[in-house]
């Protein structure tokens, strides 16, 4: 009985950390998206920080944005921390999302 109920602890352990990936990914997203149409760095950031806010508490914890726009290309990483049951063994999160900037035409 030890041994299932440690399976179950570390398979919704594994669960949350995967749910906290896919809430830093979902963030990077929207933040690159912000950075690539309008090339700005700061709105990027916090575009992403609002993003993460509104997923949820809990989900992703202690959150970090860093936006980084490079010649025509932005870069958007996402870190921070899954929900946790056990305070040992718990990775941190993070996530990387790059793309081109969208051309502007400068009739804007």
């Amino acid at each position: 009985m030890p041994l299932l109920i440690l399976i179950m602890f570390i398979a919704v352990q594994f669960g949350l950390v995967w749910f906290g990936n896919q809430a830093a990914s979902a963030a990077a997203r929207e933040a690159a998206r912000q950075a690539r149409v309008y090339g700005n760095e700061a709105a990027a950031q916090a575009a992403g920080r609002e993003y993460a806010a509104q997923i949820g508490k809990g989900v992703l914890e202690d959150y970090q944005v860093h936006v980084e726009i490079v010649g025509d290309r932005v870069r958007v990483t996402v870190t921070g921390h899954a929900q946790e049951i056990s305070p040992i063994g718990v990775p941190t999160v993070s996530q990387t999302v790059e793309g081109p900037l969208e051309p502007t035409t400068g009739a804007d």
